[in-house]
């Protein structure tokens, strides 16, 4: 079990096999054989002025994930897959200049992959 505490208010506590994972300003990914927990990335909106939805793309083969954001200080659900689905989406909304949160919660030994960009 991996615990990683943040000043900003989530907390990343998971078990995982096989995570891979890759974080710029702007988008998140995640890789996985086994991801039991919640998995949490920060991302910040570089341009004041322009706004914009979040695009993301989940491929799940066992288990079950949430994704939710965090723009506003209210937690936000943009998708929920199960085993076997996919979805590659957009929703959410992020102003320009801002941070938001990206927040995977997965259960059942959730094997799959994620990506998340806010400037899809």
């Amino acid at each position: 079990m991996l615990s990683l505490a943040s000043c900003d208010g989530y907390v990343s506590s998971y078990r995982a096999i096989g995570l891979v994972r890759s974080n710029t300003s702007h988008s998140c990914q995640t890789s996985f054989l086994s991801l039991d927990g919640e998995l949490v990335f920060k991302l910040k909106k570089s341009e004041v002025g322009t706004e914009g939805d979040i695009g993301y793309k989940i491929e799940l083969e066992e288990g079950e994930v949430h994704l939710y954001y965090d723009a506003y200080g209210t937690k936000e659900e943009l998708a929920h897959v199960n085993a076997g689905e996919s979805v590659d989406s957009a929703g959410g909304y992020v102003e320009g200049g801002g941070k938001g949160y990206i927040i995977i919660e997965a259960t059942g030994n959730a094997h799959g992959k994620i990506s998340v960009e806010l400037d899809r």
